[in-house]
């Protein structure tokens, strides 16, 4: 009973650590950086090639590229097996496991919350999961840009000006809403039943 106990400890300790990992902050896009050997920029904190970085990502739900090395930070990764054919720009999502998922836009920026004073904006993305029609709250000082609702592939699929988005017309299944404010970005992940 007590090595189960202490083996689920450790399996535990092992997993919340993989999912620790923090997204890349972007994709290089000058230098040797291509959609097929991104470079990633490891985030300060992040222990750069100390961390342990997945051996392989899962890039847009389909295409694997496996680890290739670690150097100051930069992290490389290459399309395996190189016969796939890679995104046409660095607009893509990016899986490195233990419930780490990373968007980048075309340019090769993390697609995250970013805001201009570096304080953490409320948005509310409610209610998740839903059916059909999504309410976006926000905190008082936020004003409202835009919001997109993008597939796990990165796909655009919906695009609205307003706090209330209808994805009744959605397939069931995960999507990412991107929620631009005065503030900077959100992206949540919402659940469509």
């Amino acid at each position: 009973m007590k090595k189960t106990y202490l083996f689920l400890s450790l399996l535990l300790i092992i997993t919340s650590v993989q999912a620790q990992l923090v997204c890349p902050t972007s994709i290089k896009t000058s230098g040797q950086s291509t959609t097929t050997s991104p470079i990633f920029t490891v985030p300060n904190g992040q222990n750069g090639c100390a961390a342990s970085w997945p051996n392989t990502i899962v890039v847009n739900g389909s295409l694997t590229y496996s680890f290739v090395s670690c150097t100051g930070g930069n992290l490389n990764y290459e399309l395996n097996p190189a016969s796939q054919t890679a995104p046409s720009t660095y607009e893509m999502s990016i899986d490195f496991g233990g419930g780490t998922l990373c968007n980048y836009d075309s340019n090769g920026n993390l697609v995250t919350l970013s805001t201009k004073d570096n304080s953490i904006a409320y948005a509310n993305v409610s209610p998740n999961p839903t059916r059909g029609v999504v309410n976006i709250i926000l905190s008082e000082s936020a004003e409202l840009y835009s919001v997109e609702v993008f597939s796990l592939l990165g796909s655009r699929l919906l695009h609205s000006k307003g706090n209330i988005i209808d994805m009744s017309n959605l397939k069931t299944g995960a999507y990412f809403v991107k929620i631009e404010t005065n503030d900077g970005f959100l992206t949540s992940k919402i659940i469509k039943q």
